[in-house]
Order: structure tokens, then C-alpha cells, then sequence
């Protein structure tokens, strides 16, 4: 398989493989597991490959930088009071 078709297909299921992941390397770890499992005759560079291409996607794409419930931390505790000018 064409590793740019990987690369499409594991960043598009992302939200559902990465469901609740904040952290750019756990993401990479969890790829590559899922890789392993899913594409065993793949080899461990091209999974490596792989795996760190989807993490950059996803972190160009802004996927890592909000929390739970996707609103981002720094607008959690916004009380209205503060900085606004």
C-alpha cells in the first residue's frame, strides 16, 4: 500500500483513534501501535514514517491544542472580568 494513502486514511480517522489524546508523542505511540496491528507487514520505518507524518498533520491542524470538549483551555475560565480592553 501506498504510504500517502496511509498517511490520508489514519489522519482522517483520527478523532476516532486519538478520541480524548492532548499530547503529540502519546498520539505517536498510539499510531504506531495501531500501525503495528493493522499493517504487521508494513515495515517499522515506514510505520515510523507514518505515524510522525499524521502527528505534524494533526498538529498543523490545531488537534492537539484544545481540551475536552474542544473549546481550547484558555477559554475555561473566563469570567468576563481581566484583560479585556
Amino acid at each position: 500500500m501506498n504510504l500517502k494513502t496511509l498517511i490520508d486514511e489514519t489522519a482522517n480517522r483520527a478523532d476516532e483513534i486519538l478520541d480524548g489524546c492532548t499530547n503529540p508523542s502519546e498520539a505517536r505511540s498510539i499510531l504506531l501501535e495501531l500501525l503495528a496491528t493493522e499493517h504487521p507487514d508494513i515495515p517499522l520505518s515506514d510505520r515510523q514514517k507514518i505515524a510522525g507524518q499524521v502527528t505534524a498533520i494533526l498538529a498543523n491542524e490545531g488537534f492537539f491544542e484544545s481540551g475536552p470538549g474542544g473549546d481550547g483551555w484558555r477559554d475555561d475560565d473566563d469570567d468576563g472580568a481581566g484583560d479585556n480592553e
